[in-house]
């Protein structure tokens, strides 16, 4: 499902605060803050056509982006980097530079198909759904960081050199693991009940400890952002892998969508990644 690109509005300039300025004190996520960061050490992970991929250092965010988290940035009118600024490098180390031509999402387009819209479910702690890269880039930008590499995502997904097909490991997906195919509510047939708040099934917790890297959401990553093949991981609430429920299974970094940057689904959301000191080819937008 894709929304029209919206009218623009005038600039709001970007301004990166401290703490991160998408959760409030009262925003918590598991009681702790839904912007919780976690530290991924620098290694490498396997890779069918390109051997050894070595990643650096970086932090991600814990947590899926809620819908608390995209509230705050549309509050602080919907701040994006300014033309031309580099959000981040790539998976290749190329630049990742925004354009002033990119236009990011309004209050009515965060709005999404009824049946599985988180923005007007009234719970800030779930994962925010119909978001589209650009905004999802702004939001991470507004954030002090930027959306994670695909190679970033993969690395964490299964768990570096240990190379798990699952986040958690080697077992099989179950309901107790991750938010998938329609279980979160108990009830065999889909709806927006199935959509659990970020952190719900700690047992699928990646090898440092993030959560829902399977499952609930596809997330968007930096790789092609802006191009008709932009990159997003993971699996949704729906499925883990394959197209739908019925399908067949499938490991966990298989599960990929390349859509336009402007697509909106009820299966993809985001998640930010920050840079740290000499930790890699990253870039985090700085503040100004």
């Amino acid at each position: 499902m894709a929304v029209e690109p919206v009218e623009p509005v005038a600039p709001v300039e970007l301004v990166v605060a401290k703490p991160d300025p998408t959760c409030g004190a009262d925003h918590l996520c598991n009681g702790e803050s839904c912007c919780t960061k976690l530290d991924v050490p620098a290694g490498s992970y396997p890779d069918k056509r390109a051997g050894k991929v070595d990643v650096g250092a970086f932090r991600l965010d814990k947590y899926e982006l809620t819908v608390g988290r995209v509230r705050a940035w549309l509050e602080a009118g919907r701040p994006t980097p300014h033309d031309g600024a580099v959000i981040g490098m790539d998976s290749s180390g190329r630049p990742v530079t925004w354009s002033g031509a990119w236009r990011t999402q309004s209050a009515e387009h965060l709005q999404g198909w009824a049946r599985y819209d988180t923005w007007s479910a009234g719970d800030p702690a779930l994962p925010k759904n119909f978001i589209d890269w650009y905004t999802s880039a702004a939001v991470c930008a507004y954030a002090g960081g930027r959306l994670p590499t695909d190679a970033e995502w993969r690395y964490v997904a299964v768990g570096g050199e240990e190379d798990r097909p699952f986040p958690w490991g080697a077992d099989a997906q179950t309901p107790d693991r991750a938010v998938f195919n329609c279980s979160g509510d108990g009830n065999p047939s889909c709806s927006l009940a199935d959509i659990l708040p970020v952190g719900s099934r700690p047992l699928g917790a990646g090898r440092w400890g993030h959560m829902d890297l399977a499952g609930s959401m596809f997330e968007w990553t930096l790789d092609a952002g802006g191009s008709e093949a932009t990159v997003s991981r993971g699996g949704g609430f729906c499925y883990i892998g394959g197209i739908d429920r019925r399908a067949k299974k499938a490991d966990t970094v298989a599960n990929i969508r390349r859509d336009a940057p402007t697509t909106t689904s009820h299966m993809v959301g985001a998640r930010c990644a920050f840079d740290v000191p000499g930790g890699g080819p990253g870039h985090a937008l700085a503040s100004r």
